[in-house]
């Protein structure tokens, strides 16, 4: 992976290609309180605030999905709706939750089709459908480039969401599905959320840690990594790859959203034997204290401000 150190001060000259996400999260939430009791804010896929008592918490989850970045100029329009939705589906997929509201805004030129924005809603609407999800409210706004941003309110009750920090020495490393090829195959205008999948792994306690891939094994990895204090070690060979494309591609393309969870050594031969989805299961490794913390540098996930 390649590194990069926040610089000690910043002009206006200063550009966002010099430093990473992380980065610049540092920068700008370094003068923010993000976490009080009962909230979890910067650094997980949901902001988590508890609710009454010990057993219930909501999740929050704004996404923003954008032309020429998310998707190209001539998908067709439901399935950008869809793409957008997904997006912020599988983030409360990953941390165990079930989704309640959503709130969509979008932007779009003033000489784009009535039609389009209809089917654009279409896609949306189909699959809050599947999920029981109410859109309740957004906002529209002109922009010479199509956006769509989807706030989401979920909650897990009866159990705790499960954050990226808990992996501990030992733990096995799973994941869902196949990795690689999404963008090219167009398997990432498609995709299910895990929700189903990711309630189950929480509810039951399985996942002791547990994120969605989106910006490439490689890239989300070393996130959970960190934020459980611990390094890890792959088996490259296990690594569940799409059809037709490489190592490589699995590793760092990304738009894969699929579940990445640490699971007890002592939990995964009855988990493998438990696990009750068509979806395949697969273990690629697991959590060392004295394993790595990256990937060698020529696998490196997306990163909206690096070069590819």
């Amino acid at each position: 992976m390649q590194s990069h150190k926040i610089p000690l001060s910043f002009s206006s000259e200063s550009l966002l290609r010099d430093i990473n996400e992380e980065q610049l999260l540092e920068i700008l939430l370094k003068d923010f309180q993000t976490n009080r009791p009962g909230i979890v804010g910067i650094g997980e896929d949901c902001a988590v605030v508890q609710g009454r008592g010990n057993d219930l918490y909501y999740l929050f989850k704004v996404d923003a999905t954008v032309e020429n970045v998310h998707f190209e100029a001539g998908t067709p329009p439901e399935l950008i709706g869809r793409k957008a939705l997904a997006r912020a589906l599988s983030d409360i997929a990953a941390m165990g939750g079930e989704p309640l509201y959503a709130l969509v805004g979008i932007g779009i030129s003033k000489d784009q089709k009535i039609e389009k924005i209809k089917k654009i809603y279409e896609g949306i609407r189909s699959l809050a459908q599947a999920f029981d999800l109410l859109i309740i409210g957004g906002e529209t706004t002109v922009s010479e480039q199509l956006f769509l941003v989807v706030s989401l309110w979920g909650k897990t009750e009866g159990y705790k969401p499960v954050l990226r920090s808990g992996a501990t020495d030992g733990d096995g490393l799973f994941v869902t599905g196949v990795l690689g090829g999404s963008f090219q195959s167009g398997h990432h205008l498609v995709f299910m959320p895990r929700i189903k999948e990711g309630k189950w792994l929480a509810n039951g306690r399985w996942a002791k840690a547990m994120m969605d891939i989106s910006d490439g094994l490689a890239k989300d990895l070393p996130r959970m990594a960190k934020a459980s204090s611990i390094g890890f070690e792959i088996d490259f060979d296990a690594i569940p790859i799409r059809g037709g494309y490489t190592i490589k591609a699995a590793l760092t393309e990304g738009e894969d959203y699929e579940l990445l969870f640490s699971v007890a050594k002592e939990k995964e031969n009855k988990l493998i034997q438990s696990w009750p989805f068509d979806v395949p299961l697969k273990k690629i490794g697991f959590f060392s204290q004295r394993g790595k913390r990256n990937f060698p540098d020529e696998f490196r996930g997306f990163d909206h401000f690096q070069e590819p």
